[in-house]
């Protein structure tokens, strides 16, 4: 049986990813609120670099690392990303961008990974990893066939429609997207749209005729099976001059596999 390197524990500093600053996150924990950019995974130092704009620290530990152990290598390992256009750098062999969100590799030997996440989302810091590596040749670990990937915008309505939240989506079967109005007086319309490039976008059922009015201390609920490439959603203030206060919800679920080799 080999040693499992994942997340260590550690203190994030600033607030993001919707974790509060000073809070103490227990090892084996995902890393969300990552912008875009390259993360860096060193198993011989066993450490975990973010890219510039990620909630600090941006330099994170592991659970273990080889130097440690006294070990050349790792073996195996199980990575998950929350965008399945990310391009993932194994060692100096691998190069994994199969549009997927999760993998496991083994008995293959490296001693670094780098994941290169895509400028795919607004806000462009929610993305979020999780990984669980092995000395050992195939993977001491169950990983997880079932993914999701949640957070929340907070924010105020202006007079023009703006996009408070674009993901990409491919690889989720499941979306859900909640509009909670927590303004005390004014209302706010909410438009929920679909792509498949990216650029062309399209108004989804419900929201085709015209945006759907959430009135202050009311929500609107959205949940889809239907696997778009694309999801974003607008807001705009429903009266000029009439902002108003609000939460964007989100929950993308994938529950069909992962890929291995």
């Amino acid at each position: 049986m080999g040693s499992l390197f994942t997340t260590g524990e550690v203190t994030q500093s600033t607030t993001g990813g919707g974790v509060t600053a000073g809070t103490v996150l227990p090892a084996g924990t995902e890393i969300t609120g990552i912008v875009a950019g390259a993360v860096f995974l060193d198993f011989v130092a066993g450490t975990i670099t973010l890219p510039e704009g990620s909630p600090l620290p941006l330099v994170r530990p592991m659970t273990k690392n080889l130097n440690d152990l006294g070990l050349n290598q790792c073996n195996s390992i199980g990575i998950w990303t929350s965008d399945a256009d990310s391009t993932i750098f194994l060692g100096s062999a691998i190069t994994l961008a199969d549009h997927q969100l999760s993998h496991v590799v083994n008995n293959y030997g490296f001693q670094t990974l780098r994941i290169e996440l895509p400028n795919n989302s607004t806000p462009t810091d929610t993305n979020q990893i999780f990984f669980m590596a092995s000395n050992d040749g195939w993977l001491g670990y169950g990983f997880p066939k079932i993914s999701h990937q949640r957070g929340s915008v907070s924010d105020t309505s202006t007079d023009s429609s703006v996009v408070y939240l674009s993901k990409h989506v491919g690889a989720y079967n499941q979306f859900m997207i909640t509009t909670d109005n927590t303004d005390g007086a004014d209302s706010l319309d909410v438009r929920i749209q679909y792509s498949e490039d990216g650029t062309n976008w399209f108004n989804d059922q419900g929201y085709s005729s015209s945006a759907v009015t959430v009135t202050a201390g009311n929500s609107d609920t959205w949940a889809s099976e239907v696997a778009h490439h694309f999801y974003r959603a607008s807001i705009v203030s429903t009266s000029a001059g009439n902002p108003a206060t609000f939460v964007l919800y989100y929950n993308f679920v994938n529950d069909r596999g992962s890929s291995s080799f």
